[in-house]
């Protein structure tokens, strides 16, 4: 039996969502952009997004808003 594909989290830089990629995978299966991140800018993975829900969503790590709009702009 062939060994599974680990997969990657990955957060598609024009749409916004997170899903779980192969590691080869360079087009987000949503908007069809090449734009497919696998960490934030300050290097946090994405693992923890997967299961996430809601409007809103920023790194654990940086604070950098992943998702969504914040309340502050208008």
């Amino acid at each position: 039996m062939a060994t599974p594909t680990p997969l990657i989290p990955k957060r598609c830089a024009v749409c916004s969502r997170f899903r779980a990629y192969e590691a080869d995978d360079m087009h987000c299966i949503v908007c069809g952009s090449q734009a497919l991140e696998t960490a934030c800018a300050c290097g946090r993975g994405y693992e923890y997004a997967l299961h996430e829900t809601g409007d809103l969503l920023h790194c654990p790590r940086c604070g950098r808003r992943l998702r969504g709009r914040d309340d502050d702009f208008d």
